[in-house]
Protein backbone atom coordinates (compact mmCIF):
# COMPACT_ATOMS: atom_id res chain seq x y z
CA UNK A 1 0.00 0.00 0.00
CA UNK A 2 1.49 3.33 -1.06
CA UNK A 3 2.21 6.04 1.48
CA UNK A 4 0.23 9.29 1.08
CA UNK A 5 2.13 12.18 -0.50
CA UNK A 6 -0.58 14.66 0.48
CA UNK A 7 -4.24 15.19 1.23
CA UNK A 8 -7.28 16.63 -0.53
CA UNK A 9 -11.02 16.96 0.11
CA UNK A 10 -12.73 13.92 -1.43
CA UNK A 11 -13.99 14.77 -4.92
CA UNK A 12 -17.05 12.53 -4.74
CA UNK A 13 -20.38 14.39 -4.43
CA UNK A 14 -21.83 14.52 -0.90
CA UNK A 15 -18.61 13.24 0.68
CA UNK A 16 -17.00 15.46 3.31
CA UNK A 17 -14.04 13.21 4.13
CA UNK A 18 -10.37 14.02 3.67
CA UNK A 19 -8.83 11.72 1.06
CA UNK A 20 -5.19 10.69 0.87
CA UNK A 21 -3.36 11.42 -2.38
CA UNK A 22 -1.00 8.60 -3.31
CA UNK A 23 1.37 7.89 -6.16
CA UNK A 24 0.77 4.73 -8.20
CA UNK A 25 3.63 2.29 -8.45
CA UNK A 26 5.02 0.57 -11.50
CA UNK A 27 4.84 2.11 -14.97
CA UNK A 28 1.82 4.36 -14.34
CA UNK A 29 3.34 6.75 -11.79
CA UNK A 30 0.07 8.74 -11.75
CA UNK A 31 -1.68 10.13 -8.68
CA UNK A 32 -4.79 8.59 -7.15
CA UNK A 33 -6.93 9.20 -4.10
CA UNK A 34 -8.06 6.97 -1.26
CA UNK A 35 -11.04 8.09 0.81
CA UNK A 36 -12.05 6.16 3.97
CA UNK A 37 -15.73 6.32 2.88
CA UNK A 38 -15.55 6.17 -0.94
CA UNK A 39 -12.47 4.00 -1.44
CA UNK A 40 -9.91 4.33 -4.22
CA UNK A 41 -10.28 6.59 -7.27
CA UNK A 42 -7.59 5.83 -9.86
CA UNK A 43 -8.89 8.07 -12.64
CA UNK A 44 -5.77 9.32 -14.41
CA UNK A 45 -6.98 11.81 -17.00
CA UNK A 46 -4.89 14.91 -17.61
CA UNK A 47 -7.42 17.28 -15.97
CA UNK A 48 -7.74 15.09 -12.86
CA UNK A 49 -3.97 14.80 -12.45
CA UNK A 50 -3.63 18.58 -12.75
CA UNK A 51 -6.44 19.08 -10.20
CA UNK A 52 -4.75 16.74 -7.71
CA UNK A 53 -1.39 18.49 -8.10
CA UNK A 54 -2.94 21.97 -7.85
CA UNK A 55 -5.05 21.18 -4.75
CA UNK A 56 -2.63 18.92 -2.87
CA UNK A 57 -2.21 19.81 0.83
CA UNK A 58 0.60 18.72 3.15
CA UNK A 59 -1.63 17.71 6.07
CA UNK A 60 -5.19 16.77 6.95
CA UNK A 61 -5.47 19.90 9.05
CA UNK A 62 -4.82 22.16 6.04
CA UNK A 63 -7.63 20.44 4.13
CA UNK A 64 -10.03 20.66 7.07
CA UNK A 65 -9.27 24.40 7.58
CA UNK A 66 -9.73 25.18 3.90
CA UNK A 67 -12.94 23.18 3.46
CA UNK A 68 -15.09 26.24 4.35
CA UNK A 69 -14.19 28.07 1.15
CA UNK A 70 -13.20 25.32 -1.28
CA UNK A 71 -14.56 27.22 -4.29
CA UNK A 72 -12.34 30.23 -3.59
CA UNK A 73 -9.27 28.19 -2.78
CA UNK A 74 -6.28 28.28 -5.10
CA UNK A 75 -4.79 25.10 -3.64
CA UNK A 76 -1.39 25.40 -2.02
CA UNK A 77 1.20 22.75 -2.78
CA UNK A 78 3.17 21.54 0.28
CA UNK A 79 6.68 22.41 -0.92
CA UNK A 80 8.29 23.53 -4.14
CA UNK A 81 10.36 20.32 -4.37
CA UNK A 82 7.33 18.08 -3.83
CA UNK A 83 5.39 19.99 -6.48
CA UNK A 84 8.19 19.62 -9.01
CA UNK A 85 8.57 15.88 -8.42
CA UNK A 86 4.80 15.32 -8.65
CA UNK A 87 4.34 17.38 -11.81
CA UNK A 88 7.27 15.71 -13.57
CA UNK A 89 5.97 12.22 -12.80
CA UNK A 90 2.40 12.97 -13.85
CA UNK A 91 3.14 14.62 -17.17
CA UNK A 92 0.52 12.95 -19.39
CA UNK A 93 1.19 14.98 -22.51
CA UNK A 94 1.19 13.02 -25.77
CA UNK A 95 4.58 12.27 -27.23
CA UNK A 96 5.51 14.47 -30.20
CA UNK A 97 5.49 12.93 -33.66
CA UNK A 98 8.99 12.88 -35.19
CA UNK A 99 9.59 15.50 -37.88
CA UNK A 100 10.45 12.99 -40.63
CA UNK A 101 7.21 10.96 -40.26
CA UNK A 102 3.96 12.37 -41.59
CA UNK A 103 0.86 11.88 -39.44
CA UNK A 104 -0.91 8.62 -40.12
CA UNK A 105 2.11 6.84 -41.62
CA UNK A 106 2.62 3.16 -40.85
CA UNK A 107 4.46 2.55 -37.61
CA UNK A 108 6.87 -0.11 -38.87
CA UNK A 109 6.77 -0.98 -42.60
CA UNK A 110 9.84 -3.27 -42.37
CA UNK A 111 7.84 -5.62 -40.13
CA UNK A 112 5.01 -5.77 -42.65
CA UNK A 113 7.40 -6.36 -45.53
CA UNK A 114 9.16 -9.10 -43.57
CA UNK A 115 5.83 -10.79 -42.82
CA UNK A 116 4.78 -10.65 -46.48
CA UNK A 117 8.14 -12.11 -47.56
CA UNK A 118 7.78 -14.95 -45.06
CA UNK A 119 4.25 -15.76 -46.28
CA UNK A 120 5.43 -15.73 -49.90
CA UNK A 121 8.31 -18.10 -49.06
CA UNK A 122 5.98 -20.54 -47.27
CA UNK A 123 3.47 -20.56 -50.13
CA UNK A 124 6.27 -21.09 -52.67
CA UNK A 125 7.72 -23.97 -50.62
CA UNK A 126 4.29 -25.63 -50.39
CA UNK A 127 3.74 -25.51 -54.15
CA UNK A 128 7.32 -26.62 -54.92
CA UNK A 129 7.04 -29.76 -52.79
CA UNK A 130 3.58 -30.86 -53.99
CA UNK A 131 3.40 -34.19 -55.80
CA UNK A 132 1.89 -33.99 -59.25
CA UNK A 133 -1.63 -35.35 -59.53
CA UNK A 134 -2.48 -38.18 -61.92
CA UNK A 135 -5.40 -36.47 -63.64
CA UNK A 136 -3.76 -36.42 -67.04
CA UNK A 137 -1.93 -39.77 -67.33
CA UNK A 138 -1.43 -39.60 -71.04
CA UNK A 139 0.18 -36.19 -71.18
CA UNK A 140 3.86 -35.53 -70.59
CA UNK A 141 5.51 -32.26 -69.98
Amino acid sequence: MAEPIGFIKCTEPDCQEVAEVRKAGGKRQSLYTWCPDCGTNQANGEKRQKYLVDNLKASREEVEKGSVSDTEETGAIPTQNAALSVSEDTDNKPKPIPENKPKGSAASPPVLLGALALIAAVVTAIFATRKPTNKHKGQTA
